[in-house]
């Protein structure tokens, strides 16, 4: 890199341009370049300043890259720590897919079960459906001939109190006319079936004592 101090470059200019002239004619000479002296000094001057301008837009570009580089640091840091964070998020995504094809062979196990268990017992509900139809069939027949036999057995009954009915009514009647008959038994009829019952009392008692003897 260039750089150069004014002052020790016009130092410099002007030994060299001294040094371009002999003693003898040093003082003839020094009034007629004095204008040229003049310009190269103002010709150091811009190229001094040029240089300082470029110096600092150099040490401008320096500090600039100096803190490009300190942003290509970070961001290859950043980058580094994605590159791991997606490296971990990898591992992650394969962990959480291995979980989930376990879980995934895990459901349809146990749907693929449970499934067969709910056939199996929609099969059996319909086999114990079926039999207990069957049975509720038998019991309702069976009800129907108890029902048929009781429809009979009510009639029987219906009949048979009919009869009862009746038979109540001729009974009446007929105890009507026996008591009419037996009121008009005379006094001697009634004392004649007593005596008979005395005969008959006083016969059986002879008989035991005669037995007892014996």
């Amino acid at each position: 890199m260039l750089s150069l101090d004014p002052k020790q470059g016009l130092v410099a200019a002007v030994t060299l341009i001294f040094a371009g002239f002999g003693t003898k004619t040093l003082a003839d000479s020094f009034w007629s370049g004095h204008t040229d002296v003049e310009a190269i000094n103002a010709s150091l001057d811009k190229i001094n300043g040029q240089i300082q301008t470029k110096n600092k837009a150099l040490a401008d570009a320096k500090t600039a890259l100096t803190d490009k580089q300190n942003e290509l640091t970070t961001a290859q840091q950043n980058l580094t720590t994605a590159q791991q964070d997606l490296t971990n998020s990898k591992a992650q995504v394969t962990a959480l897919q291995q979980q989930y094809n376990t879980l995934k062979n895990q459901y349809d196990t146990d749907t693929s079960s449970l499934h067969q268990q709910i056939q199996q017992k929609i099969t059996e509900g319909d086999e114990k459906v079926a039999a207990k139809q069957k049975e509720l069939n038998a019991k309702q027949a069976e009800v129907t001939d108890k029902q048929q036999a009781l429809d009979a057995a009510n009639q029987t009954i219906a009949s048979l109190n009919t009869k009862i009915t009746d038979l109540t009514q001729q009974l009446d009647t007929a105890n009507k006319v026996a008591s009419s008959k037996s009121a008009e038994l005379t006094q001697s009829e009634r004392d004649a079936l007593q005596a008979k019952q005395d005969v008959s009392q006083t016969r059986a008692k002879a008989e035991s004592i005669a037995n007892a003897n014996e």
